[in-house]
């Protein structure tokens, strides 16, 4: 990562980090500042320039053949985006931005969210709810976003082959998951360790919550092959190995047990506190699967998608009867014996 690069990131991080500070103080204070609402505004124009971004690369990607070719002698390197994708996210990124702003300025919206939600903790009038809501949708933006800009998941694929994925850095973006819940839940601020614990569904694992979390876990892998059996029967073999290119680079990227091992905890722990344990009690089973879906932008609109849902569901259904701490079980147990099965039929085939 150059400098500039780790400017840009934590100066963003500082901002949202911010961002989550001032909802909590407003949380306390029974109001929505003037402060937070400019906070996020400026939230909603990252989100149209990084859109604009992405447009700008599609249409330079229309240029003739001829222009580019000058480009690319120039020194100047071009990411080859299908127009019609700019512009749908374009478009989708447009109407997150207008519902944003909708959000923040109207009650009208909130008011409609809570009877959508009405069988959660959201409170309209939450400035730590509206916040959290306007952050996901500039977070699911912007992955979206980056996708298409590396290419797709065949350029994610390639980006992943050739200069891998670093454990240091999956664990540090786990980190930030897990401080970014225990921000949004206000410890230190509205609520005191033992309150943030039992908000986010946290504790010591128990007999039963080990027991659930394996039977679980060992369910969903289940399910997973399940649906790769039916899939690879129903598509040619290159279709499928396009469709999941992504995943087993990543896969491969994490060539022993300890690494795999290391992978599977980091991700299971973020994941299931930021998702499971702070977003669900306010956003429900259904929204919150479906977003945890969508950020796992790697497979795209395929079969796999729906599994992720399924898998999502199975989580949460498991922090509501068990504990989130079952649900991490549950996701390790997942996650690690596709990459531990991975890793020994990859040295299988190389020996």
């Amino acid at each position: 990562m150059d400098t500039l690069t780790l400017f840009v990131t934590a100066s963003l991080l500082l901002y949202v980090g911010f961002i989550i500070y001032v909802a909590n103080v407003d949380q306390i204070n029974g109001q929505f500042s003037p402060l937070l609402r400019w906070l996020l505004f400026g939230v909603i124009g990252l989100m149209g320039m990084f859109s604009l971004l992405t447009l700008q690369a599609g249409l330079l990607s229309g240029l003739p053949v001829e222009y580019l070719a000058q480009m690319q002698a120039s020194g100047t390197t071009l990411p080859v985006i299908d127009m019609g994708t700019a512009f749908l996210n374009f478009a989708l990124t447009a109407a997150a931005c207008a519902f944003s702003a909708w959000l923040i300025l109207m009650p009208t919206p909130r008011t409609a969210l809570k009877r959508v939600l009405v069988k959660t903790a959201f409170n309209p009038e939450a400035p730590v709810h509206i916040t959290a809501i306007i952050l996901s949708l500039a977070l699911l933006t912007y992955t979206i976003g980056n996708l298409i800009l590396g290419g797709g998941v065949s350029g994610l694929a390639s980006e992943i082959a050739e200069n891998g994925v670093s454990l240091g850095e999956t664990i540090f973006n786990q980190v930030l998951w897990v401080i970014a819940a225990l921000l949004g839940v206000g410890l230190m601020l509205r609520r005191t360790p033992q309150e943030t614990a039992a908000r986010l569904a946290t504790r010591f694992p128990t007999v039963s919550d080990v027991v659930w979390g394996i039977g679980v876990g060992l369910a969903m892998f289940g399910f997973v092959i399940g649906v790769a059996f039916v899939w690879t029967a129903l598509v040619a073999p290159e279709q499928f190995a396009e469709q999941t290119a992504a995943s087993e680079a990543l896969a491969q990227a994490f060539d022993t047990l300890p690494a795999a091992f290391a992978l599977s905890l980091a991700v299971a722990i973020g994941e299931e506190i930021f998702f499971r344990g702070a977003l669900q009690p306010v956003f429900g089973l259904g929204i919150t699967s479906i977003f945890f879906a969508l950020l796992h932008t790697q497979y795209t609109l395929t079969p796999a998608s729906a599994t992720i849902v399924v898998v999502a569901v199975a989580l949460g259904i498991l922090r509501q009867r068990q504990s989130t701490t079952a649900a991490v079980i549950a996701h390790f147990v997942y996650n690690f014996i596709q990459l531990s099965l991975a890793i020994l039929a990859s040295s299988l085939i190389g020996g």
